[in-house]
């Protein structure tokens, strides 16, 4: 391990014994961007310069050009949750506008009439849309299109807000058929919250606690390049240990930015100190959230057997259930 830093290595409680224990692991790296590291499974290069990740499958673990600045171990934190999100939404598309699609479709699929290189775009444009009348043939068509002028109309003088489908309401007591669909829209980024309380129980202890604190806030911050720029903070990867191994059960964590962290000095609700100012409790609030979003190819199959023999041993042979 490579070490950057004063701390190389911090715990608390200062005595724990996490070769047998469950514990969390917090590793610390330098920051590389996907731009910095080498073009090659999983990345495509576009231009010289810029480098895209291909169907998200970016593995830092597996590029690993980092270098460990510290490890921490803490007891697990109590109130160990995690979640996944994605983001859906809603979207609307009438029977008159698909029809106008379809059209604008067929035209553009059309090979000779499509658009073939930039100059075309203009003239393009201008034959679709006088060619294109015919969409509008239909009355149902032509009625709304002059509900959609006079509402237009209507709120010039005033600065009104009236809709063409607000008109037809009005008028005939219907609405156009949104023909709404929930549709996924992207993924979210997962976040972590832990709170530790440490209550040192010496001055060895102590010295540690000051440490593991000051080394999180000093890491969490960016750093001063010159008058014009940051350089990214470090990361954190974040692992559930026991003993020395991955937990078996528990979930498992991408690189992480530390966003958020806390420091409150009075753990037991009141102030008090031992000599040379060192609080009686303290409890620290971290708040992770990854650098990746999660993909369907990140989780681990886990092939239980049906009957109970071979679900022990199915379960020893796994490195975890997955992200």
């Amino acid at each position: 391990m490579t070490a950057k830093s004063e701390y190389k290595q911090l715990r608390y409680p200062y005595e724990g014994i996490f070769e047998t224990t469950d514990y969390l692991e917090i590793q610390c790296l330098d920051y590389v961007s996907i731009g910095g590291q080498s073009v090659g499974a999983g990345f495509t290069t576009t231009t010289s310069s810029t480098v895209i990740r291909q169907r998200g499958k970016l593995n830092r673990e597996k590029l690993k050009t980092e270098s460990i600045v510290n490890t921490t171990y803490l007891p697990i934190p109590s109130n160990i949750q995690d979640g996944n999100s994605v983001t859906f939404g809603s979207s609307n598309l009438d029977g008159l506008t698909a029809s106008v699609l379809n059209y604008v479709n067929t035209v553009t699929t059309s090979g000779a009439s499509g658009i073939d290189s930039l100059d075309k775009i203009g003239p393009f444009i201008t034959n679709t849309l006088s060619s294109g009348v015919n969409v509008l043939s239909t009355q149902e068509a032509l009625d709304y299109f002059n509900r959609t002028i006079a509402a237009s109309a209507a709120n010039i003088p005033f600065g009104g807000n009236l809709t063409a489908s607000q008109l037809l309401a009005r008028q005939t007591g219907q609405v156009l058929n949104p023909n709404m669909e929930l549709l996924f829209e992207g993924v979210n980024l997962r976040s972590f919250k832990f709170s530790f309380k440490m209550t040192p129980r010496d001055e060895r202890e102590a010295e540690e606690v000051r440490r593991i604190i000051r080394f999180f806030k000093s890491n969490m911050v960016p750093q001063a390049v010159d008058t014009y720029y940051l350089k990214t903070p470090r990361v954190f990867q974040l692992a559930y240990k026991q003993g020395s191994g991955d937990h078996p059960f528990l979930h498992k964590f991408k690189q992480c930015a530390l966003t958020d962290m806390s420091v409150n000095y009075t753990g037991e609700g009141t102030y008090a100190t031992y000599e040379k100012g060192v609080p009686v409790s303290m409890v620290m609030d971290l708040g992770f959230k990854e650098l990746e979003p999660i993909y369907s190819g990140d989780y681990e199959e886990n092939k239980f057997g049906l009957e109970d023999k071979n679900r022990k041993t199915e379960f020893e042979k796994s490195k975890g259930v997955g992200y």
